[in-house]
């Protein structure tokens, strides 16, 4: 990294500062270190060890996937607006001009916001970073040319289905027909997927069939906000009006994730749902986790109503700097 862009990266970390701070949002910092993990099955974790010099015991530790089991236990406990600059950690996933075992991640929580409140909050949020560093709101990026000055397009992930892969999503929620459907359609295509095998779920072939099909074709001049995920994929979103949808969405721009926001979803029942599904899958995880059983406690008084943004922040650096791999905005590199 140069010394041009890690200074140009400590003025945006503190611009994102102080557009969460002027709207009055706390700060927060929450270990990246915990006993717990919320488990998740597209996830793999890193872990340790605490040794405890009396005695030689270890505790095993995990270094957070994102800071989200500590900050929505801080809101259950004081609900309010708030965010955080966290560092995060993802294992067993390939490095490339988009990935890093450790990245920095911006997650923030607006209280009695659904994922449809939050997506004027995302628009402000990266217009104020052009802004207040002097910058058009027309970006270059690479050869294209982002317009962050017109209102972000919304699609949702049907209607991107629909037009740029030919193919009716519902077709492929069915409960009864769905998995047949989504096979077939992956074996015409000639897409690569590992059929007979514990990891060949409908959400791996979803989501082969989405990163081959449809992400290669959302619009790169302006920002797309990619909504209402389908309820198959599992996260702790709540589930849409159509219950084959969650309230969900992601922000892509010029092509690649940038930010992932729900409404969050505040029925107990359901989030245990969640967590005994999920740990049930990671049983399959190269890294075993603990999970955290009494996570679904915490929703069971009140738990506020309130819509999480997970954001990455080298991701939209190289976006500001014009930089083609996250790469050249993160200091120092060990993989």
């Amino acid at each position: 990294m140069e010394h041009e862009y890690f200074r140009k990266r400590s003025y945006y970390i503190q611009l994102i500062r102080d557009f969460f701070i002027k709207k009055d949002y706390i700060e927060v910092d929450t270990p990246v270190l915990s006993p717990f993990v919320i488990p998740e099955s597209g996830i793999e974790v890193f872990k340790t060890s605490y040794i405890n010099p009396v005695n030689f015991e270890q505790k095993e530790l995990y270094l957070l996937p994102s800071p989200e089991i500590l900050m929505k236990k801080l809101l259950a406990s004081e609900p309010g607006n708030i965010f955080q600059i966290a560092k995060s950690f993802r294992n067993g996933e390939q490095t490339g001009s988009l990935h890093n075992p450790e990245f920095t991640m911006l997650e923030w929580y607006t209280m009695d916001f659904n994922y449809i409140d939050s997506i004027s909050v995302i628009q402000e949020f990266l217009r104020y970073l052009l802004t207040e560093s002097g910058r058009s709101l027309n970006v270059e990026y690479g050869n294209t040319l982002i317009d962050f000055k017109a209102p972000f397009i919304k699609m949702t992930m049907h209607d991107a289905f629909k037009d740029f892969a030919e193919i009716d999503l519902n077709t492929l929620l069915d409960p009864d027909s769905g998995e047949k459907v989504i096979t077939k359609i992956l074996t015409e295509k000639n897409l690569n997927f590992t059929e007979n095998s514990e990891y060949s779920t409908w959400e791996v072939k979803f989501n082969t069939l989405f990163l081959s099909l449809v992400e290669p074709k959302l619009p790169k001049n302006r920002p797309v906000i990619l909504m209402d995920y389908p309820s198959g994929i599992p996260t702790l979103a709540k589930t849409a009006e159509n219950p084959l949808y969650s309230e969900r969405w992601e922000l892509y721009i010029s092509g690649f994730e940038i930010a992932n926001c729900y409404t969050e979803e505040t029925d107990y029942q359901a989030v245990e749902r969640f967590i005994l599904r999920e740990t049930e899958q990671k049983k399959y995880a190269a890294v075993p986790v603990q999970s955290d059983y009494l996570f679904s406690e915490i929703f069971k008084n009140n738990f506020p109503e309130c819509s999480g943004v997970a954001l990455g922040i080298e991701r939209v650096l190289m976006i500001l700097l014009n930089c083609k791999s996250i790469r050249g905005v993160i200091p120092f590199l060990f993989f």
